[in-house]
């Protein structure tokens, strides 16, 4: 989650204090330098003094997600979507049901993750990143019960065509959908573009993938 400028935020109208400006200017440093230790305690001290303050709530959900704490990222997540009475936009909120779902997958909780997934779909169909998330777990997942071939090719193309085939991330998963519907062809001519279009501190993830593709073998999540 990026750190949005509050009027960015909010609806049209609201009214900001400075004490709630002092709050997000805090935070837009910590985040923006990448101190999620110093965001999630100062979130976690100013949502306690100003517990109906969802903003406060989201950002240290998005702290928690970075500092690897998921029960908090959840619970965290769960007090914005409850304060915010409306000030949330779809991207916000879209955002909140992305950390829920990520946390969740982080679990092992993997039903609860597709299920927030769609949740951030529906609030913000245009996000590839939504449909893709419940995609690769789909593709991806441990448990034979979750998994669902036809479902993950479905929603990961729904990705791919709303970043135009240009986001690594999105056609990784792609390919890994292919992989478990066992069309590894095309699985193949996925991850390598992929690795062709995507960053490349992920190339090393995207390059075992395709091995396991050319040997005939679907991505399970725990390989990564």
């Amino acid at each position: 989650m990026r750190a949005e400028k509050l009027e960015e935020i909010f609806p049209p109208g609201h009214r900001f204090t400075d004490e709630e400006r002092a709050e997000a200017s805090a935070l837009g440093v910590y985040m923006q330098n990448g101190l999620w230790k110093d965001a999630y305690k100062y979130s976690t001290r100013a949502g306690r003094q100003h517990p109906d303050r969802w903003w406060l709530h989201a950002a240290r959900a998005a702290a928690a997600a970075n500092v690897n704490r998921p029960k908090d990222t959840i619970e965290s997540v769960d007090q914005a979507l409850l304060t915010n009475h409306g000030d949330a936009n779809r991207l916000n909120l879209s955002q909140l049901y992305m950390l829920k779902a990520d946390a969740l997958s982080r679990l092992n909780r993997k039903s609860e993750a597709i299920e927030n997934f769609y949740n951030a779909a529906r609030v913000n169909p245009k996000d590839p990143y939504s449909w893709a998330g419940a995609a690769w777990l789909y593709a991806t997942a441990e448990d034979s019960r979750i998994r669902d071939g036809a479902r993950a090719v479905s929603l990961a193309i729904q990705a791919a065509r709303l970043s135009r085939e240009q986001d690594g991330t999105i056609l990784d998963v792609l390919a890994a959908a292919c992989a478990e519907a066992r069309d590894f062809s095309a699985a193949q001519r996925w991850e390598q573009k992929a690795i062709l279009t995507g960053d490349s501190t992920d190339t090393p993830f995207y390059q075992q993938r395709l091995q396991s593709y050319q040997l005939g073998q679907p991505w399970r999540a725990g390989g990564r």
